[in-house]
């Protein structure tokens, strides 16, 4: 009796419900059917966040797809008593069968071999991939909204972003750069900061998803935003690091665990959107003007049935918070330009907003933007 009451009261929990609870309220938005296709399904994050896909009453269907079989693994899965039907494929030539009538595509897919790789090697392994199976998702599911988690994501969400131009189903609302782990993070540690529980927390996290590029606002932290100086850079610096962290901690192994949960957020949160589910907000890395010279940025923004329904741009920060994205920007724009070169487009040089003659139609505000040492 006891374990059953501690199984409720962890069923309570406001987070861990999104995945797991089983109610008649929940399918009482949309009677769509929603299937889910996750690419790398048999990797060490990909199997942990299929398990946890499995548990969601949202999900009609779970796709695993990989280069290696999953047959055994799908099996399994399948044994689990809830709705979520699950099947399976292996080998480039059943991806096109595994994206059919996808309405989420995951991608998680990578040619990388450990975790702690510079950005280059990452992306150099990586790109022609990626672009593989945009192409594939471009024929056979141009509609599906998609979550890309193939590291490293400054580049990625750009490059998926040229070649689904290039097969005329591109919508800049349907690609996502999922940075969920960051905010997941901050909200842990901003937890253990105040003494609260996690689930009480909400951290956005803006900027990029490298340890260069993130930015913890924790100014707009709720429910409280008051820390001292010291355990704000604390955070901050646990927060960028915590990856690598993680991979040292593990002996070069990825962080899969805390990665599957937050993955299972960001997918569960697009899941809700596509229902008709209100107030569904995430943090990710999308196409964005939020910025006059970034094309792409992670910033909170509002879900619903057709992607981003809403970009609700970077919160206004403090000057230490200013001093982390002033510096980010030159390398965000970097990282854009290499994902986009990729695929052969060059675009002129970036806006300088303290130009005093700025091309209007790329700097829409003169401005002069600040860049102050850190």
């Amino acid at each position: 009796m006891a374990s059953h009451l501690n199984f409720s009261r962890i069923l309570r929990n406001k987070k861990i419900s999104l995945l797991f609870t089983h109610s008649k309220k929940s399918f009482g938005h949309s009677h769509q059917y929603v299937k889910v296709t996750l690419l790398g399904g048999m990797g060490n994050t990909g199997q942990h966040l299929a398990m946890l896909l499995k548990q969601s009453p949202l999900i009609d269907e779970l796709c695993i797809y990989d280069v290696r079989s999953c047959r055994g693994f799908v099996h399994e899965l399948n044994h689990i008593d809830t709705r979520c039907r699950v099947s399976g494929h292996c080998g480039k030539c059943h991806l096109g069968k595994a994206l059919q009538n996808s309405r989420i595509v995951v991608m998680l897919m990578s040619n990388t071999r450990g975790n702690i790789q510079n950005y280059s090697s990452q992306f150099d392994q990586n790109a022609p991939l990626v672009q593989t199976i945009t192409e594939f998702i471009g024929h056979c599911c141009p509609k599906a909204l998609i979550a890309v988690g193939t590291s490293p994501i400054n580049s990625m969400v750009p490059l998926v972003s040229e070649i689904m131009k290039r097969k005329g189903a591109y919508s800049p609302n349907n690609i996502f750069g999922v940075t969920t782990i960051n905010s997941v993070r901050s909200n842990t540690l901003v937890a253990a900061a105040l003494g609260i529980d996690a689930e009480c927390v909400i951290v956005p996290v803006v900027g990029g998803h490298t340890e260069t590029t993130m930015v913890p606002v924790l100014s707009h932290a709720k429910p409280c935003s008051e820390f001292t100086t010291e355990t704000v850079e604390k955070i901050t610096r646990k927060v960028r690091y915590g990856t690598i962290n993680v991979a040292k901690v593990k002996t070069n192994s990825a962080d899969s665990l805390a990665g599957a949960f937050a993955f299972a957020r960001f997918v569960i949160s697009l899941v809700k959107g596509l229902r008709g589910y209100k107030g569904i907000m995430e943090c990710a890395y999308v196409r964005s003007k939020v910025h006059p010279q970034l094309k792409y940025v992670a910033n909170p923004v509002l879900l619903g049935p057709a992607g981003v329904m809403r970009n609700l741009g970077i919160p206004k920060l403090n000057d230490y918070e200013n001093c982390l994205f002033d510096n980010a920007i030159p390398i965000l724009i970097s990282d854009i330009q290499r994902g986009e070169k990729f695929m052969g487009v060059y675009d002129p040089p970036p806006c300088n907003l303290c130009d005093d003659k700025p091309l209007h139609e790329r700097c829409p505000t003169p401005v002069c933007t600040r860049n102050p040492p850190c």
